[in-house]
Order: structure tokens, then C-alpha cells, then sequence
């Protein structure tokens, strides 16, 4: 039985599989793939089915989680080169920074080191308090 063929032809480009996971996985949306493509969004959606034989609206975020995986994957890859990377990463959660990258970085720093020191009290529990006054015991 010979093999139905898997393109789409639209005003701007030929659509094959391959160009389609493609957009997707970049998380384009069905607008933008449509107008990449230059078709109809029931040409697309007659196309999907012929393809995959599953709607448009469930292939789109089918595919998307993939290109999620590798945007994360890249992410991770990134954030172990540079720490300055991981500043503003961690930064961009934060309500009104922004402003000063240094300031933001040094912010970020100053967060994680008191994140990671332990409180007052669980060092007078760790070393006692004759250590404070410089005495040893």
C-alpha cells in the first residue's frame, strides 16, 4: 500500500512532520505556525489528523512537552557554566529587582550565603558558649 504523502503545501512553505515538531517544539503557537506555513487552520487541522491521526489540539502540546524538556535540559546546561547565570535566574523570581545586575547578583549571594548559614542559636547548640568570649573549655 503506498505511503500517504506527509506535506502540506501553504502559500509560504511546504509543511512536512519533521518542520512541524520542529515549530512546535520551539513552542510556537498554532497561530504562528500557521502563518509560517501561510494555510488555513482547517487545512492544518485535516493535516494533523492524516498524519497523526490525532487532533491538532492534542499533538500541539504532545510535541511541546518535548521542546520544554530540551529548553530545561539547556537551562541546567547553562546554569553549571555561570553564576551569573543562576543570579538571574534566581533574580527573576523576586518582586522588583531588576534594576542593578550587580546589585542583583550581590542580592542573590547574600541570599544563598544566609540560606546555607546556620541561625545563631544552632551554633551556641554546635560549639557551646565558651567559645564566644574567645576562652576554650
Amino acid at each position: 500500500m503506498p505511503e500517504a504523502t506527509t506535506t502540506l503545501c501553504g502559500l509560504r512553505r511546504e509543511l512536512t512532520k519533521d518542520l512541524f515538531e520542529e515549530l512546535a517544539a520551539l513552542q510556537c503557537t498554532t497561530e504562528e505556525i500557521l502563518g509560517y506555513i501561510g494555510t488555513t487552520e482547517k487545512k492544518l487541522e485535516s493535516w494533523c489528523r492524516k498524519t497523526y491521526r490525532h487532533p491538532l489540539a492534542e499533538m500541539i502540546p504532545m510535541i511541546r512537552k518535548d521542546g520544554l524538556i530540551a529548553i530545561r535540559r539547556a537551562s541546567f546546561d547553562q546554569l553549571k557554566k555561570s553564576a551569573t547565570i543562576i543570579s538571574q535566574q534566581y533574580n527573576r523570581f523576586l518582586p522588583g529587582v531588576g534594576v542593578d545586575p550587580r546589585e542583583d547578583a550581590e542580592n542573590a549571594i547574600r541570599l544563598l550565603t544566609t540560606a546555607v548559614t546556620p541561625s545563631t542559636e544552632t551554633m551556641k547548640e554546635l560549639y557551646g558558649e565558651a567559645e564566644e568570649g574567645g576562652e576554650e573549655a
